[in-house]
């Protein structure tokens, strides 16, 4: 017993070893810039520094080991807001080379395979910027309007782009489901593909757990909390006065209760705000209640804005603007944003606005 209790101990420590194995990597970084002094190696995974060399003569090399493959960045800060290129860290050497004509990236043949797809990916985004860009000459040349038969010639070769460019990264997704590529891809390029068929892409896909896909992961489940028919989710964030207060103070107490994400500094929440105010005061005698939860950052614009607008239902915010506790529990990626829960907690309705809201109301209390 004693001799299979210190192989079972060896075995174990050899899975370990194996599953946090440091490998070598090497990347050397070119560019005919001068102004860039230091580079960073930085993990799109979870956006922690890798590596950093400071460039002589525009060349920086940086090897070590660590956790490979991953999806990698070189940048011109620790923080990657200066992004130059992102890649496939790994255990083939890496050239990156920057210059006028753009960035390129030798190394495995993970990564040529990486720098194509791409590549098949911004010819599109390059088209669509720059229909964006005729389509704003026109329009400064019209007092700000775009002639119809113009703007649907622009908005039909900018949809037709942006369908090349879906088929382009589904294309890739198919053709790589055993490697990193989907991830980098999905993780920007999600809302495009479609969220039900990203979800059932995951399901089967090795690297479904990627740092890099985190925001995906957590907004599918996001989709799922607020999905008409869910029950809610509790939370907890401040009330204009400063005190705290959940969601279930409100909401699965016997009454319909419309949750209302919207913020001062957003017009179209403002323009909204006079069918919101009609809708409670006509519906609020009948048992209708209104929670609004605010996505602005500074209080005393917020209280401002309830008295311009009339607001006399419950407020709740966390003053996070778009970093808002429960605008990431319900994936709230827009606003003005509602969700219409019904006397049990569950959602009825979502999105619901002017008329639309009208009805939904006049259909519940008739």
């Amino acid at each position: 017993m004693k001799m299979k209790k210190q192989i079972m101990c060896l075995s174990l420590a050899a899975y370990c070893g194996a599953a946090f194995a440091q490998t070598d990597y090497k990347v050397t970084f070119t560019t005919d810039r001068t102004d860039i002094t230091t580079i960073y190696l930085c993990s799109e995974e979870d956006g922690t520094v890798l590596d950093s060399a400071s460039c002589h003569n525009g060349k920086a090399v940086m090897d070590g080991q660590t956790r490979l493959p991953q999806i990698a960045v070189v940048a011109q800060d620790k923080k990657s807001k200066s992004p130059i290129s992102s890649f496939i860290l790994d255990s083939t050497p890496t050239t990156i080379n920057q210059a006028k004509t753009g960035i390129e990236v030798k190394g495995s043949p993970l990564n040529q395979k990486y720098a194509e797809v791409k590549k098949s990916v911004n010819v599109h985004n390059e088209k669509m910027r720059a229909l964006q860009e005729e389509a704003k000459a026109i329009a400064q040349k019209n007092n700000g309007k775009i002639p119809d038969e113009q703007l649907k010639r622009l908005q039909d070769e900018f949809d037709k782009a942006l369908h090349s460019q879906t088929e382009a990264i589904r294309t890739a997704l198919q053709e790589n489901k055993d490697n990193l590529i989907p991830a980098s891809m999905i993780a920007f390029y999600s809302e495009n593909i479609g969220m039900d068929k990203v979800e059932e892409y995951l399901k089967e896909y090795a690297y479904k757990d990627n740092g890099i896909l985190k925001n995906v992961n957590n907004y599918i489940q996001a989709l799922k909390r607020k999905a008409v028919g869910a029950m809610f989710t509790d939370f907890t964030m401040n009330d204009m006065q400063g005190m705290p207060r959940k969601l279930s103070d409100y909401v699965g107490k016997g009454n319909y209760v419309l949750v209302d994400f919207w913020a001062s500094w957003c017009g179209p929440c403002r323009a909204e705000m006079p069918n919101v105010k009609k809708a409670y005061e006509q519906f609020h005698p009948k048992g209708f209640e209104i929670v609004g939860i605010s996505f602005d950052a500074q209080k005393d614009a917020w209280q401002k804005a309830t008295t311009q607008l009339g607001i006399t239902w419950p407020q709740m915010s966390d003053l996070k603007a778009w970093n808002c506790e429960a605008g990431a529990i319900y994936g709230i990626r827009s606003i003005p944003a509602t969700i219409l829960f019904g006397p049990d907690g569950k959602i009825v309705a979502t999105d619901l606005r002017g008329e639309e809201l009208q009805k939904k109301l006049e259909e519940i209390y008739r």
